[in-house]
């Protein structure tokens, strides 16, 4: 595996910008599905900017995809991140689901992240 050696001027507007708040925000639990979705469509963008450092990132977030997988999601119903809007979508979208007979064993499926992407779809 390539290691990604950051150059030391080129990581400070990401440092600033983007992991300095991840990382404040990430002793809360509840928000780290919509903390971790947003810090992925961060880094798509930021790849306008800085391709090298973003694309680590979002390399080092491929380990972080199970905080999105549905049985985790519901969480952030708990958390300050989303509206209550968007929370009124998550649970109606939970109970629309309808309860499986059985439950899948192993690693959880993990989803596809777009810059459309929210905790609903």
């Amino acid at each position: 595996m390539k290691k990604t050696v950051l150059k030391r001027n080129a990581s400070n507007p990401f440092l600033g910008l983007f992991y300095t708040p991840m990382w404040m925000s990430s002793t809360l639990a509840a928000d780290a599905p919509a903390n971790d979705l947003q810090f992925m469509k961060d880094m798509m963008k930021f790849k306008r900017t800085d391709p090298e450092i973003a694309q680590a990132v979002l390399q080092k977030l491929e380990n972080h995809k199970w905080y999105l997988t549905q049985e985790v999601v519901p969480f952030a119903l708990f958390g300050s991140r989303l509206s209550d809007k968007e929370k009124q979508a998550l649970l109606s979208k939970l109970h629309a689901t309808e309860k499986p007979d059985s439950f899948r064993r192993g690693k959880p499926m993990l989803p596809q992240v777009t810059a459309k992407k929210d905790l609903v779809i």
